[in-house]
């Protein structure tokens, strides 16, 4: 079955973001995508109502302690900076369970139990055990819900403290704002690469050969895969057997889109599976 993808907005109303534009598109030129595209969209949606009410949070701490936390290989946020309104994160992971049973991304026990988390007491501390990546009560789907739900809150942060800091010298193989792991990469114009974090979608610059989630920079041991068009590649470690993907600035047309570039993507991680299972 196909989801139905909205179309193009009506002459005279606001254009869609970059990102759902071309989602949508995606979904025109492989209808087999569709569905993924929908619930994308669906979900980012969800996110940006939330976002765009939140105001600018208030955060305690000069230039040069910023920059010396990352000199001695520190992550610069901590939960208790984070200024979740908890109203309106139990509503949004109640909206963002729906999305996913509506595309049959969870079925109806799943769902009911993503919404006794939302409404759960103990909300808050459940959210401190996903952001400090400690072990997470075992129903399904749970870690990316609180993703999605935590992302407006998480990113208005991490926009205030880059504004403070550079990230140019940290080099290590986590996010240097949350300490979440990258998901996804971009290699520059000048053939530099900067991982992208899974959670709040800062980037900084990391070793162009490098595992970013085991450290391996022996050649050998590295091999990469590219689409035709060469626009996305996929680096593959095998001591550790991850991979990571990129957008190569050196031949595509726009920046990279974590939210459209990770559904974009998808029929890469189905070669990558294949050539890994053969």
């Amino acid at each position: 079955m196909i989801l139905a993808v909205t179309g193009p907005p009506a002459s005279g109303s606001r254009p869609a973001p970059r990102d759902i534009a071309e989602l949508r598109a995606l979904a025109e030129r492989q209808p087999e995508l569709g569905p993924a595209a929908a619930l994308q969209i669906g979900l980012i949606e969800a996110v940006r109502r939330v976002q765009g009410r939140l105001s600018t949070p208030w955060i305690e701490a000069s230039a040069e302690s910023l920059a010396a936390r990352l000199a001695a290989g520190r992550p610069l946020l901590d939960f208790d900076q984070i200024a979740f309104e908890w109203n309106d994160v139990r509503l949004l992971i109640r909206q963002i369970a729906d999305i996913l049973r509506r595309h049959d991304a969870v079925d109806g026990d799943t769902s009911l139990a993503l919404h006794a988390v939302g409404r759960s007491a103990e909300l808050p501390d459940t959210m401190r055990r996903w952001f400090e990546a400690t072990p997470l009560p075992p129903i399904e789907m749970l870690d990316e819900v609180l993703s999605w739900a935590a992302r407006p809150y998480l990113q208005r942060t991490v926009e205030v403290l880059q504004q403070r800091v550079s990230l140019d010298e940290w080099k290590g193989r986590t996010c240097p704002m949350c300490a979440a792991e990258p998901d996804f990469s971009v290699i520059t114009s000048s053939g530099a690469r900067l991982l992208v974090c899974g959670r709040c979608h800062v980037r900084w610059p990391f070793d162009p050969i490098a595992c970013p989630y085991c450290g391996n920079d022996d050649r050998r041991t590295i091999t990469s895969m590219a689409t035709p068009d060469g626009i996305y590649r996929v680096m593959i470690c095998k001591p550790c057997g991850r991979y990571i993907k990129a957008l190569d600035a050196r031949h595509a047309s726009r920046p990279l889109l974590p939210y459209a570039d990770s559904i974009v993507t998808l029929p890469l991680d189905a070669a990558v599976m294949k050539r890994v299972q053969s």
